[in-house]
């Protein structure tokens, strides 16, 4: 009997010496959680998810797009899984350390699935379950959690890699303009294209004055010229239908 215990004891030390400690800490409280449980929205989700990570402008900036985009598709993910407001809690600081590791560590890919590990560690092993930091989740959601990271995380690895640790060249585009300062003319507005507004306005409303005439007058005048005119070309053609 005393042999079984002492067997039972050394696989006992033995595993906890192999669980090294992983600092994971509380990324969302569950206030919070709570708060982004109630919203049905998902541009609401986002929003609320833009104030909890306080970025500045995910609309232009690249990098804090896809960290809202990380969070609230893990988020969603959780939520569609029925966690309870812990496990969602558990979740997130999850995502949290891993996005960390790989954005402020720069940890490689195989660094940061054996992190996982370690956060996993204990999940449905009675010997390491008081030492488990993730114990609320079970062995299928376990899995869950980590066919979820394949697919989301960990596929685009080198995606996420070259966003937050490869630094890119900014390219500045910009292109001269020459800008002609409209001549100054002696009416209140310079003259308009010949198809910018029609002639009956422009002359109504922006014509300059004619100097030392009345401009009722000079229509006038056109007109009874015109009028002559017309009654001429009108007695030319009678003369010529005559046999």
């Amino acid at each position: 009997m005393a042999t079984e215990e002492k067997k039972v004891k050394e696989l006992q030390d033995m595993a906890e010496s192999q669980l090294e400690e992983v600092s994971m800490q509380e990324f969302l409280s569950l206030p919070q959680i709570n708060n982004l449980l109630e919203v049905q929205d998902a541009d609401e989700i986002q929003r609320l998810m833009e104030g909890f990570l306080n970025v500045q402008d995910p609309e232009t900036n690249l990098k804090e797009a896809v960290l809202v985009d990380y969070y609230v598709s893990g988020f969603c993910w959780g939520k569609d899984r029925n966690f309870n407001l812990q496990q969602l809690s558990g979740l997130m600081g999850l995502l949290h350390l891993l996005m960390e590791n790989l954005q402020d560590k720069r940890l490689s890919l195989a660094e940061n699935i054996l992190e996982l590990a370690r956060a996993l560690r204990g999940i449905g092993h009675s010997i390491l379950k008081d030492k488990a930091r993730l114990t609320f989740f079970n062995v299928d959601e376990a899995k869950d959690i980590i066919n979820y990271l394949k697919i989301s995380l960990f596929q685009h690895y080198k995606l996420y890699e070259c966003m937050f640790t490869v630094p890119r060249d900014q390219m500045v585009i910009g292109a001269e303009q020459e800008v002609e300062v409209v001549k100054p003319v002696e009416a209140p507005f310079p003259l308009p294209l010949e198809e910018g507004i029609p002639y009956e306005m422009y002359a109504r409303f922006r014509a300059p004055p004619v100097p030392g005439e009345d401009i009722e007058t000079v229509e006038a005048e056109i007109n009874e010229k015109l009028r002559v005119q017309e009654e001429a070309f009108t007695s030319k053609i009678e003369n010529l239908q005559k046999p």
